[in-house]
């Protein structure tokens, strides 16, 4: 799960300084491909980054020592050796540079000490010779993060764009299309778009983007000519049943769809497949479009999250509240003083405080549900506001902040973990399911007998769910396999049949809520 900063504090006018002071006095950057001064204030900005923000404590020369070892994904010959006194490179097993260890250990001086390790490399290395700037920067950072966990990463500046468009938006104008030499053939529209809005239909062929003809177009060329700031004018040449008209629009804020709602047995089942800025609001005109259209009142709500790896922290916590009156939604904590965040129901999202006014919802999960989609299902049932079904959850319980880099790219640090209302951490646990649908060596029929007759295993574990501490591993390890994590997806039919027999069931629906505070209450000493 991901929560956003742009890093400006990180030091920019100490990073300038102790470079232009180590350029005065005579240090050794390399003089290939790279702009040494630049590329070591990249390198001193993401040192900076990872002391402050990262979960648990880092050391500037450790962090260094493993960035520098990750040049030799470029030149395999290259070993580094660390002591007391400081560090030294080797070609083949011949000693090439040894520098001693900064006398200010800052983020900047231990850049300037890689800049100059690495000029002492690239004299003997024709490999390193040439390498460029984001060469150097994906390996010493990819090797540099390896060390903290498994979420934090660098993403160079192509990637991030790639991530940001996922996660905000583009602007755009909203169409799928199939590249031919002379032509675009658009496929899709996507709703709420300036495509749809301007009557561009599946079909269509676009032959001109602007004054370019689309011929022998590469799809890079077709991208960028199609995207551009939102507002900004856009005009297309299209034919249709031999027909040429010529659309003018305005490029807008396209976002993926990350929210569906469909029919399943008669009932509401609104899927999210990821957290991103627009998610919240797709989710809610959804929900609204559809209790405004229906003809009755519909049993309840099937929300699934099986197979959704999560997102943004905020778009969580405002989808949690738009079923939630109050009550908190979740918790983080971490080094930083900023990840000491607390997050409570508003009531002001939607008249009432929940969108539903009360219809029951039932919320799928299964081995692939992680972050911000299990702070949605921890939420709700904790609140007593759904009943979950399904598996155990993946487990990642872990919120990632991005710090935009001065080249473009991005560094995505782990710096906080995420705590439920119920009060324990999800890291390494995951949400268990009120009605558990693991190894599908059961039925709907026996499930609602095991609900009703209170002999659901996931109910009489989740006192000790809640109390496990979060450094037992193994006792977290072993009410993880109560009941199993499985990937569900959308092929197991048995999650939407168990989950329609209790919306059709009040009474099911009751005893399953009532079942899980009762647990609840009865929670064992840590």
């Amino acid at each position: 799960m991901n929560t956003r900063s742009s890093g400006r504090m990180l030091g920019h006018v100490l990073a300038r300084l102790a470079l232009a002071a180590a350029l005065l006095l005579g240090a050794a950057f390399p003089a290939a491909a790279l702009d040494a001064p630049e590329a070591a204030r990249v390198l001193a900005y993401g040192l900076r980054a990872m002391e402050t923000r990262t979960l648990e404590p880092v050391r500037l020369d450790a962090t260094t020592l493993e960035g520098l070892r990750g040049l030799a994904a470029i030149e395999p010959g290259l070993t580094l050796q660390s002591d007391e006194k400081g560090i030294s490179a080797e070609l083949g097993g011949r000693l090439i540079g040894r520098r001693p260890r900064p006398a200010d250990d800052t983020p900047e001086a231990w850049a300037v000490l890689a800049m100059n390790l690495l000029a002492a490399a690239q004299e003997r290395s024709g490999a390193l010779a040439g390498i460029d700037a984001e060469a150097l920067y994906q390996a010493f950072f990819d090797s540099a993060l390896a060390q903290l966990d498994p979420f934090s990463r660098y993403a160079g500046r192509v990637e991030a764009e790639r991530q940001q468009e996922r996660r905000n938006g583009f602007g755009g104008i909203g169409i799928r299309y199939r590249l031919h030499r002379d032509h675009l053939e658009v496929t899709s529209v996507l709703e709420g778009t300036p495509a749809e809005d301007s009557d561009i239909e599946p079909g269509d062929r676009i032959v001109k983007i602007g004054d370019t003809p689309v011929d022998n177009l590469s799809r890079k060329a077709v991208h960028d000519l199609l995207r551009g700031p939102v507002d900004s004018r856009l005009a297309l040449t299209l034919t249709h049943g031999g027909e040429t008209r010529v659309v003018e629009m305005r490029r807008g804020l396209v976002s993926t769809p990350t929210a569906f709602l469909s029919q399943s047995g008669g009932m509401p089942r609104l899927k999210i497949t990821r957290f991103s800025q627009q998610t919240v609001a797709l989710s809610r005109r959804l929900i609204e479009e559809y209790l405004a259209a229906a003809r009755e009142r519909p049993a309840g709500l099937i929300l699934d999250l099986r197979g959704n790896p999560g997102g943004l922290l905020d778009q969580a916590v405002s989808l949690s509240d738009l079923f939630l009156i109050k009550g908190d939604i979740v918790s983080t904590r971490g080094r930083h003083p900023h990840t000491l965040q607390s997050y409570q129901a508003t009531q002001t999202d939607v008249p009432g405080g929940d969108i539903l006014g009360g219809l029951p919802i039932l919320a799928l999960i299964d081995g692939r549900t992680a972050s911000a989609a299990e702070i949605v299902a921890a939420a709700l049932q904790a609140d007593g506001r759904a009943v979950v079904v399904g598996t155990t959850s993946y487990g990642k319980g872990t919120v990632q902040t991005v710090v935009a880099m001065p080249n473009g790219g991005e560094l995505t640090l782990t710096w906080s973990r995420f705590y439920t209302p119920s009060g324990y951490a999800l890291h390494g646990l995951g949400v268990m399911p009120t009605v558990c649908t693991a190894e599908g060596r059961t039925t709907p029929e026996m499930l609602m007998r095991a609900l009703t007759g209170g002999t659901l295993p996931a109910i009489a574990n989740y006192g000790r769910w809640r109390s496990v501490p979060l450094a037992d591993a193994e006792s977290r390890r072993a009410l993880r396999r109560v009941c199993p994590p499985e990937d569900h997806g959308d092929r197991d039919a048995l999650d939407l049949d168990v989950a329609q027999a209790i919306l059709q069931s009040p009474g099911a629906y009751r005893t399953a809520l009532a079942a899980l505070e009762t647990a609840s209450a009865s929670r064992p000493s840590p």
